[in-house]
C-alpha cells in the first residue's frame, strides 16, 4: 500500500474527526503520522515502507483510541487556552495524544483534580516548545520518535519532563533559553503567533478556559498622529508612540467580556470603573498584571511601557529558567 492509497483509505476517518466539536482542525498529514505514533510503528515518515498493510490494519482497528486521544489533546490544549488562531504548530498534539494513550486516559484526565499538577507539566513543556524556535519545524520525524520513546519508557504514570527535554537536546532541539532569546520575545507585536504563548507564560494564573483576547493596555484606536498631537505629544516622541503601542509589554490577555467594555477607554480610567467594585479587587488586578503606575493620560505611556517590560523581563526570566 503506498501513501496516496493510505490517504485515501483514512480520509473518511478524517473526515468523521473534524465533524466532532473541537479547538482545532485536523489534517490527514497530522491524523496519520498521530496513527503511525499511536501504534508504535518503527518509521512515522510519509514513506512508502510505513504504510504496509499491517500498519494500516493496526490503526484501523486502533482507530477508536485514536480517535479518542487526539480528542482528549485537542480538549486540554482548549484548557491551556490554545485554537488553531494560537497553536503555532499543530505536531505538538501527537506527542500529547500519545502520552494520554501510553496511560490509558481519556477525556477525563483534562478536567480531573487529581492530574492538575500533572497538567501544568504539561502545559509548560508545550509552552516552552512552541515559543523555543526551531523546536517543531525540520527534523520533525526524528523529534517525534525521541518523544515517542522518552514517553514509551518513563511516561507510564506522570509526564516525563525531564526525560523528554534530554531527548530534545539530544537532537539539538533543547528548549533552554538564553537571555537574547527574551529580549527576542520581550518584542513580539500585536498580531504575532507568539504573543499568546508568552502572554500565557508570564501570566498562568488565568483560567484559560474562558475566551482571553489579545488586548491592548493602551487603546490602539487613540495612537494615530492627529490624536496624539490633540492630546498633546510632542512631535518628537509621536513617532516611538506609534512603534510601542503594538509591543508586548501594551498587550495583556483580557478575558471576551471585560475587552468589550474597555473599548477606546484609557486603562486607569478604566480601572475605576464597574468592573472593579472594590479597591481590593482593582488593587489584586493591577498586581496580577503588571499594571503599577498607571498614567492617567497618554503623556505618561513610554515611561509605563518601559517601566512594565522590565517587569515582564523579570517574570519570563523565572518562568524560562534563565538566571
Amino acid at each position: 500500500m503506498d501513501e496516496r492509497d493510505a490517504r485515501e483509505e483514512i480520509r473518511t476517518l478524517v473526515s468523521e474527526l473534524n465533524d466532532t466539536p473541537a479547538a482545532f482542525s485536523f489534517s490527514k498529514d497530522l491524523v496519520l503520522k498521530a496513527g503511525l505514533v499511536l501504534v508504535d510503528a518503527s518509521g512515522i515518515g510519509f514513506k512508502v515502507s510505513n504504510f504496509t498493510q499491517a500498519n494500516m490494519a493496526l490503526m484501523e482497528q486502533n482507530w477508536p483510541a485514536i480517535r479518542s486521544r487526539l480528542l482528549a489533546a485537542a480538549s486540554l490544549m482548549s484548557t491551556f487556552g490554545y485554537s488553531g488562531r494560537t497553536l503555532t504548530a499543530d505536531s505538538v498534539l501527537i506527542p500529547i495524544a500519545y502520552y494520554l494513550h501510553k496511560r490509558n486516559v481519556g477525556s477525563g484526565y483534562v478536567s480531573s483534580a487529581a492530574d492538575a499538577a500533572d497538567r501544568q507539566r504539561v502545559r509548560q513543556w508545550v509552552t516552552r516548545s512552541l515559543l523555543k524556535r526551531g523546536i517543531w519545524g525540520s527534523g520533525l520525524d526524528t523529534l517525534l520518535l525521541r518523544l515517542h520513546d522518552s514517553i514509551r519508557n518513563h511516561g507510564l504514570n506522570s509526564f516525563p519532563v525531564q526525560e523528554i527535554e534530554q531527548a530534545m537536546a539530544a537532537v539539538g532541539k533543547s528548549i533552554r533559553f538564553e537571555e537574547a532569546e527574551i529580549s527576542e520575545l520581550l518584542d513580539v507585536r500585536y498580531g504575532s503567533q507568539r504573543v499568546f504563548p508568552v502572554l500565557a507564560t508570564l501570566y498562568p494564573g488565568l483560567d484559560m478556559t474562558k475566551v482571553f483576547h489579545e488586548d491592548h493596555i493602551f487603546p490602539r484606536s487613540r495612537f494615530t498622529r492627529t490624536k496624539l498631537a490633540k492630546e498633546g505629544i510632542p512631535e518628537h516622541h509621536i513617532e516611538e508612540y506609534l512603534a510601542k503601542v503594538d509591543g508586548l509589554a501594551n498587550l495583556q490577555l483580557l478575558a471576551g467580556v471585560p475587552n468589550i467594555e474597555k473599548q477606546a477607554t484609557l486603562p486607569a480610567a478604566w480601572l475605576k470603573g464597574p468592573f472593579f467594585p472594590s479597591d481590593a479587587i482593582r488593587d489584586q488586578y493591577v498586581r496580577d498584571n503588571d499594571l503599577q503606575d498607571l498614567p492617567d493620560a497618554l503623556e505618561g505611556f513610554l515611561a509605563f511601557y518601559e517601566a512594565r517590560r522590565g517587569r515582564l523581563e523579570h517574570r519570563l526570566k523565572l518562568a524560562l529558567g534563565v538566571a
